[in-house]
């Protein structure tokens, strides 16, 4: 297949509307944002109000950086597992494989035990599978010894994890 040299007109063209294009967008949000047109940046709201936000999204802040980090880690190392595959033979090649069907694996069973674990209560949770352990954090609820106990026998059953293998934090 070959490529074709594009027509000079053609690209002069694009360049233009898209150069256009984006001269549009920056006056508009200039008029969109500060209505009055005198240049100055809208004030900051009080302060109050941000600390209060704040403190209702802590929990759920924590519990959205615990998984992004999780899922960052976990895409590093199937971006790693895959590009290995791509130069990988024989029985090597098949280790591979069913290190990135356990990978994907853990993260269904993760998605599952967190959706599970929202059903029965407790929305504010995160969890992370690890080769030898689980890790269930719950927020927004207290555990006493019956919650825990709760969510420890779902994650053994969810997961065929033994109860020692189960790190479960608050």
């Amino acid at each position: 297949m070959e490529l074709r040299q594009a027509d000079p007109i053609l690209t002069w063209v694009l360049l233009g509307v898209s150069f256009f294009l984006l001269l549009g967008v920056g006056f508009y949000s200039r008029i969109a944002f500060d209505p009055a047109g005198r240049g100055e940046a809208l004030p900051d709201p009080p302060l109050a109000v941000a600390v209060s936000a704040q403190k209702q999204l802590g929990d759920e802040a924590a519990l959205v950086e615990f998984r992004w980090n999780r899922d960052r880690e976990r895409s590093r190392l199937q971006e790693t597992l895959e590009e290995m595959l791509r130069t990988a033979e024989g029985e090597q090649r098949t280790k591979l494989h069913d290190e990135l069907l356990t990978l994907m694996k853990r993260q269904t069973v993760e998605h599952e035990l967190e959706n599970l674990l929202a059903a029965k209560g407790y929305p504010q949770n995160a969890v992370a599978v690890y080769p030898g352990t689980v890790a269930v954090i719950v927020k927004g609820r207290p555990l006493n010894p019956a919650a825990v106990a709760e969510i420890g026998e779902l994650a053994t059953r969810i997961t065929g994890y033994r109860v020692e293998q189960i790190r479960i934090m608050e």
